[in-house]
């Protein structure tokens, strides 16, 4: 029986955050709602109105698209607070796999890194996690269950590259990570994304 890959833990901080809802019946057709939420990553922040990031879905070169996910593809992410100048304002990760299972337990999966800004010619990461971060989140149904997990791994702020004030900025991000801020959003996308069904 298949089960979603999650990447080991080898240094920094790591958080495991996890979502179940259990209906009385009905549950494969709402794990099918809820997998078209999943993959709508453009409309995450309406799982839940604590949520105030922002996420858009966008292809390998940063462009826009309103579709489901592909591995290649980039996610620019919005924080509330001032955004990163290497990322033109944006935090950015990168779609490195995508994963399901079938019945009797299915589920789906999909796990993105810190990247670049795909729309310029620098390399240095983009985002307050440095390379080697990775957030799988995952969406099960056991039943009529359904659970929603997002699973960080590796997370050390990206103070190593990049502008002084996106270093002290993504000091200051992960700092709020590492003291349960991250941990509070994943769990109202969580508890969204098994609400909504």
């Amino acid at each position: 029986m298949p089960h979603p890959y999650l990447s080991p833990r080898r240094e920094g901080d790591h958080h495991d955050t996890v979502s179940m809802r259990c209906l009385d019946q009905g549950g494969a057709a709402a794990y099918h709602r809820a997998v078209d939420r999943f993959y709508a990553v453009g409309s995450w922040h309406e799982l839940n109105s604590a949520l105030r990031t922002h996420f858009q879905l966008c292809d390998g070169g940063g462009k826009p698209v309103e579709r489901r996910p592909r591995v290649g593809d980039t996610i620019r992410i919005d924080l509330a607070g001032p955004g990163s100048r290497s990322g033109g304002g944006y935090d950015w990760v990168a779609v490195t796999l995508l994963d399901s299972g079938e019945e009797p337990l299915p589920f789906v999966a999909m796990s993105i890194v810190p990247c670049a800004d795909p729309r310029s010619a620098t390399t240095d990461v983009a985002h307050f996690y440095a390379a080697g971060a990775v957030n799988t989140f995952v969406l099960r149904r056991l039943g009529d269950c359904l659970l929603a997990e997002v699973h960080g791994r590796n997370e050390v702020p990206n103070v190593g590259t990049g502008p002084l004030v996106d270093r002290l900025r993504n000091e200051a991000i992960a700092l709020a990570g590492r003291v349960g801020f991250s941990q509070v959003q994943w769990k109202d996308w969580t508890d969204g994304l098994v609400s909504v069904v």
